[in-house]
């Protein structure tokens, strides 16, 4: 057993998060994860957020925050909610780009966005689908981000969509060591086409932990976003997967 500590991506259950939070948070915790990411908060103010994990025995692991860039009071909030819930990563999950400039332009939302976040002692990262491997003006406009974001701005690669895009996620986690202190852990089909449970596609989740460790993530993270099961049990299934590696 590699892990001894993993966390989901409260996204993977966004239906029922939606519906009953604090329910979804304790269902969760009794699958046996040690941590949770955010995807949004339930409409919980700071100190309750606090009190949910802290009565599940659940860590932050970070927040998702949304696109940017953000307003000062969106991100104010953000700010407050992480610092009050021991978490000091803050992830965009998504920014569409097609071109080098694109990026070019989105790494200076990054760069002011993580100006804000380093005086409260927080860390601004990037988590990638496939389309950020597109290549222009022969540049993985991924790449392009990440050369031109501060140092402590990190990737939250997620090991899915990089091998979606056809790339090897080893290389691209040695590729960026010491610059992914979250890592996401989702599983590709064999078709190649379709995320499926951990344990029954095709990654080398073994080989990927352990690169992971090496290039210094800190946490790991479960997400689902495709099930061929109910939702709770996939996230369940995952889970006990990838503690047998």
């Amino acid at each position: 057993m590699l892990l001894k500590e993993v966390g989901l991506q409260l996204y993977s259950l966004h239906e029922y998060t939606e519906k009953d939070f604090c329910g979804t948070v304790e269902k969760v915790a009794q699958m046996g994860y040690k941590g949770v990411e955010f995807a949004g908060y339930g409409g919980l103010k700071p100190e309750q957020v606090v009190k949910l994990l802290k009565d599940n025995g659940l860590t932050a692991y970070g927040s998702h925050i949304g696109g940017l860039p953000k307003t000062d009071a969106e991100l104010d909030a953000e700010i407050e909610m992480n610092l009050a819930v021991g978490s000091k990563y803050l992830i965009c999950p998504w920014q569409d780009m097609e071109t080098r400039d694109d990026a070019l332009r989105f790494a200076e939302v990054m760069n002011r966005t993580a100006d804000r976040l380093r005086p409260h002692g927080l860390r601004l990262g990037y988590h990638n689908h496939d389309f950020e491997f597109k290549v222009d003006q022969g540049e993985i406009l991924l790449d392009t981000v990440l050369q031109n974001v501060a140092e402590d701005v990190f990737v939250e690669f997620d090991v899915f969509w990089v091998a979606y895009a056809g790339h090897d996620p080893l290389r691209f986690i040695k590729k960026y060591a010491g610059r992914q202190p979250l890592m996401h852990l989702k599983e590709l089909a064999a078709d190649r086409k379709a995320n499926v449970e951990i344990g029954a596609g095709i990654l080398d989740f073994d080989a990927i932990i352990r690169t992971g460790m090496d290039a210094g993530v800190e946490r790991f993270i479960i997400e689902q976003e495709e099930y061929t099961l109910p939702q709770l049990e996939s996230c369940e299934r995952s889970l006990k997967n990838l503690l047998l590696v």
